[in-house]
């Protein structure tokens, strides 16, 4: 966590303020906060705008706010990519340009890029033509993904997708190689008798991938002995292959919240320690005691966590996390 300081300039500011929110920081928090509020606003204006009365009386407004939502994202984005330069990375050698490059290619930069793009259309087409381009405010959705950056968990899950592409890749394929041999033998036992659903390979696909899945919409069902057995076999085997994907997830899921559980108190153990070894520049009149009663809640919890953790007393907990606060 990076503290602000007064020699830091604009441009570290703000990469702080939209990168590191922190309950500790009240600008950042407040950046967050904004940014995260005119999401979800906008989610819910795309809700109730597929609500085929608002959408004709709402029509104007729609317009109005859709000019204004590319603005503003198109105006974070661009600030995104000029406080990049000041993204911290274990190798110096990169420049501010290289550093501003791996954010544009970044899953989150990529989805900031899309957050305002396709919405340009309503700035270039005139407005008696949107009736029919309504459907791009559904791309709007892409800018619920910009919520990650203030969730651990839903970064995580970005994580997770990032460090088992590979295996989850394997499972796709494992599954379109099934689906491909259970559509072929339910088109073999089925196509005399159910030629609209069952005529062709094709055409049974989508039988095989809901029973594959565990679906299971009954829509489409076989009738004959053989494909009732063939179908008992595929829906064994579906299964297996529905809780692969899943698995992979899960346990990585698990994994990575444990080693961020981990890291987290690593960073504050080396950061108790560093200001324990500070604590002699503690001013030793000032009364602890009195100050532990103006602590906020949250350093009060924190008092009580290095007081459990590691032993220390009151005045000395009281004492880091005062030293902490200036």
């Amino acid at each position: 966590m990076t503290q602000i300081t007064p020699s830091m300039s604009q441009r570290q500011r703000w990469y702080i303020y939209l990168n590191e929110p922190t309950i500790e920081n009240r600008c950042s928090l407040m950046v967050a906060l904004f940014i995260a509020t005119v999401i979800v606003l906008n989610i819910i204006e795309v809700i109730i705008g597929s609500i085929p009365h608002f959408g004709m009386v709402m029509k104007d407004w729609y317009l109005f706010t859709s000019q204004v939502l590319i603005v503003f994202f198109a105006v974070e984005y661009f600030i995104r990519i000029w406080v990049a330069a000041d993204e911290p990375h274990e190798s110096q050698a990169l420049t501010n340009w290289q550093k501003r490059k791996r954010y544009i290619l970044s899953p989150l930069g990529i989805v900031d890029f899309l957050s305002f793009v396709p919405f340009l259309l309503f700035l270039f087409i005139p407005a008696q033509e949107l009736n029919d381009l309504r459907i791009l405010k559904l791309f709007a959705m892409a800018r619920l993904f910009k919520l990650t950056r203030y969730s651990s968990s839903l970064t995580i899950l970005f994580r997770v997708y990032q460090e088992n592409k590979q295996i989850l890749l394997a499972a796709f394929l494992v599954i379109m190689a099934l689906m491909f041999v259970a559509a072929a033998g339910i088109y073999i036992f089925e196509r005399d008798v159910q030629p609209d659903a069952f005529g062709s390979i094709p055409a049974a696909m989508w039988w095989a991938l809901v029973t594959l899945t565990t679906v299971g919409y009954g829509d489409v069902t076989p009738i004959t002995v053989g494909g009732k057995i063939f179908g008992s076999l595929v829906i064994v085997c579906g299964v297996g292959v529905a809780a692969m994907p899943a698995g992979i997830f899960a346990s990585s899921f698990v994994q990575l919240m444990k080693q961020q559980e981990r890291q987290a108190r690593k960073n504050r153990r080396m950061a108790t320690g560093s200001l324990l070894d500070q604590l002699e520049n503690v001013d030793k009149d000032e009364p602890t005691e009195h100050i532990h009663l103006e602590l906020s809640r949250s350093e009060q919890l924190e008092v009580d966590y290095l007081i459990k953790e590691f032993n220390l007393t009151l005045d000395q907990a009281v004492g880091v996390v005062v030293h902490f606060r200036h």
